[in-house]
């Protein structure tokens, strides 16, 4: 898995004279802030751990990545050798943003607008065509097909739609060709920027007769799977769109919700099963402090709510003094970590 050049800590470097950063981590592209520039260096083949050559991109021998504000020029060959050129500043672990306040430089933006993830095991399903019905309680809106031609640098594409029509409105239209404009400049750039994507972040799903990797774009009310294969000879890409507001609709009248969670990076999961939604808070609850994570109870059901209470007093060691019974007369519900209402 490749290292997000916003939250890794690297080792402080010079390169030619040229302030950098080090890490022995496969730097992922789609991180590195715009204005910035990300090499590689490749070790030898008697030590792959030895840096001799930074270059553009290494798969072999690959002993680690710089990040830095300035770029370097590349001869003809594609490679520099550093086994000279390279120094490392003993000032211990360093992030970007530390990184830029010791060389004055502003924190670079953040590239992307919309937040991509991988998918997780048990959401392989939301990727592939399910029965007619099925569509139509989870609100699919319909599906792009995409491919990069022969060369792999070309883009076709072709819509399906699969539910009502009133669904393709020109909202969803509009941040349809968004979403797909952005993922232009970086997975859906080319046949090989899609590879070394999925090379980098995972997100391999189930089915299929070669190994595909689904990613997920969440927006406030529509929520876009992406089912990857970066094999020539196929089609690379199903983007298939589902109308949130519907499937909430639909979620509601077969099942209530019992629990929400979130979390900083913007992932939000919806839980119809309790025990699902307890175990999940259980396990999650004690890395709140690096991941953001937030809970949300929103069952009726007292023994859920006390059985949630039950796992943070736990955390601290400590016993849950309500008895069950206290919860069937509290009318209050939810509760959110980091504000507990």
């Amino acid at each position: 898995m490749a290292v997000n050049a916003r939250t890794e800590e690297f080792q402080h470097i010079e390169v030619f004279d040229k302030p950098a950063l080090f890490t022995n981590g496969r730097i992922a592209r789609d991180t590195v802030p715009k204005g910035w520039y990300c090499y590689d260096i490749r070790g030898s083949d008697d030590d792959p751990g030895a840096l001799c050559y930074t270059e553009e991109n290494v798969v072999v021998n690959h002993a680690g990545s710089v990040l830095m504000p300035e770029k370097l020029a590349m001869p003809k060959s594609g490679r520099l050798d550093v086994r000279d050129e390279l120094g490392f500043l003993d000032e211990g672990n360093m992030t970007l943003r530390e990184f830029c306040e010791a060389h004055q430089l502003s924190y670079p933006a953040e590239n992307m607008k919309f937040h991509i993830r991988p998918a997780r095991p048990e959401e392989a399903g939301l990727f592939y065509t399910p029965h007619p019905e099925e569509d139509k309680r989870l609100g699919t809106v319909g599906h792009v097909r995409m491919d990069f031609g022969r060369s792999g640098n070309e883009f076709w594409h072709t819509w399906w739609p699969r539910g009502p029509e009133e669904l393709n409105s020109p909202v969803f239209k509009a941040e349809l060709q968004e979403v797909v404009d952005t993922l232009r400049e970086s997975m859906l750039k080319s046949r090989f920027a899609m590879e070394r994507f999925c090379y980098e972040h995972g997100g391999k799903i189930s089915g299929g007769w070669t190994q595909n990797y689904g990613y997920i774009v969440e927006t406030e009310h529509y929520r876009y799977c992406l089912r990857c294969n970066p094999s020539p000879g196929d089609y690379n890409c199903y983007c298939t769109a589902y109308d949130l507001d519907v499937q909430r609709q639909n979620m509601a009248r077969d099942k209530p919700l019992v629990g929400r969670v979130t979390y900083a990076n913007g992932d939000t999961q919806e839980f119809t099963d309790a025990e699902a939604f307890l175990k999940c808070v259980r396990e999650e609850l004690p890395y709140r402090p690096t991941t953001g994570f937030r809970y949300e109870v929103l069952a009726d059901d007292p023994s859920v709510r006390k059985q949630v209470d039950d796992i943070v007093f736990d955390l601290y060691g400590e016993e849950n003094p309500r008895q069950l019974e206290e919860y069937q007369k509290m009318p209050d519900q939810g509760m959110t970590m980091g504000g507990i209402k």
